[in-house]
């Protein structure tokens, strides 16, 4: 997942105070997408921990048009991607 800090709470990259992580309000820019095929393997296989874990890039001082960047570089960055419809 992509996801940046709000940029109210953090407006310096250099002011990211990591003992707080859990305190910071994110926006998600990458990834979602993957949020419900996870939820589907962690109730299809319960016992085994590696689908219950996520791995994060955290982003601080980020503005909407970078993070758009981010998101657009991403989704672009796989080498398999299914077509999408209208719908989706």
């Amino acid at each position: 997942f992509l996801v940046m800090v709000d940029p109210n709470q953090c407006p310096i990259a250099v002011d990211f105070k990591y003992k707080l992580v859990d305190d910071y309000t994110y926006y998600v820019i990458g990834g979602s997408h993957l949020t419900e095929a996870g939820w589907k393997l962690v109730k299809e296989y319960p016992l085994t921990p590696y689908f219950k874990y996520k791995k994060y890039k955290v982003y601080a001082s980020v503005t909407h048009e970078e993070a758009k960047l981010l998101a657009w570089e991403h989704n672009n960055d796989h080498y398999y991607r299914q077509k999408m419809s209208c719908i989706e």
